[in-house]
């Protein structure tokens, strides 16, 4: 009987392990979505953007007070700062509560991209994230715009990109998918569509 009892007793225990990313599979398992600004944003711009992401996700969604970018990830030489040391800055603010956190910056960043031949600096970025991961980051660097509903709408668009990558989705063929690849310059961004498609919706649902 204690063996027994011991088995049932780890099987509890691995049931209530919280996964270590996002899912939108199920929703029995509580798990929240944070947004961590660095450095100043308009505080009524990110409390929109957080019901925002709530509704679409239907996922708990919570702000975190503003910080700021640790400067030893600044890139004398690219200047500019490195996206996977913020990742996994990002990664280690994670804790029992939050599930997974999207990085918000005004800064401009980069990845170093590694080839059979050669590495190079990949720096034409809007958002940089791990697929799958519970990390993302977001830059309105080259996306910012004087417009405020425009902005508003491409921040929403490259952070649910971002996201999509961190459920484990790809790069969608399909342009109005909000994770086509041609979303990457602000012309397609703007013209794309708001969600993502029927395809990569049935990846993150079934």
């Amino acid at each position: 009987m204690k063996i027994i009892l011991s088995f049932i007793s780890l099987g509890l225990l691995v049931a209530c392990t919280p996964s270590p990313y996002l899912s939108l599979k199920s929703n029995k398992q509580k798990q929240i979505i944070a947004i961590q600004p660095f450095n100043n944003y308009d505080e009524s711009m990110l409390n929109s953007l957080v019901i925002d992401i709530r509704d679409f996700y239907n996922k708990e969604t919570i702000l975190l007070k503003s910080i700021e970018i640790p400067a030893h990830f600044y890139d004398t030489t690219m200047k500019q700062y490195s996206a996977d040391s913020l990742i996994m800055f990002l990664s280690k603010l994670r804790n029992d509560i939050i599930t997974a956190i999207v990085g918000l910056t005004h800064e401009p960043i980069f990845i170093i991209k590694k080839s059979n031949l050669m590495s190079y600096y990949d720096e034409h970025l809007f958002g940089y994230a791990h697929q799958p991961g519970n990390a993302c980051l977001v830059s309105d660097f080259k996306f910012n715009s004087d417009y405020q509903t425009l902005y508003f709408k491409r921040l929403r668009k490259v952070i649910i990109h971002e996201m999509g990558h961190n459920l484990g989705l790809a790069h969608c063929q399909n342009e109005k998918c909000l994770m086509s690849e041609k979303n990457g310059n602000t012309i397609n961004l703007d013209n794309g569509g708001n969600d993502y498609c029927q395809k990569c919706k049935k990846i993150l649902y079934h």
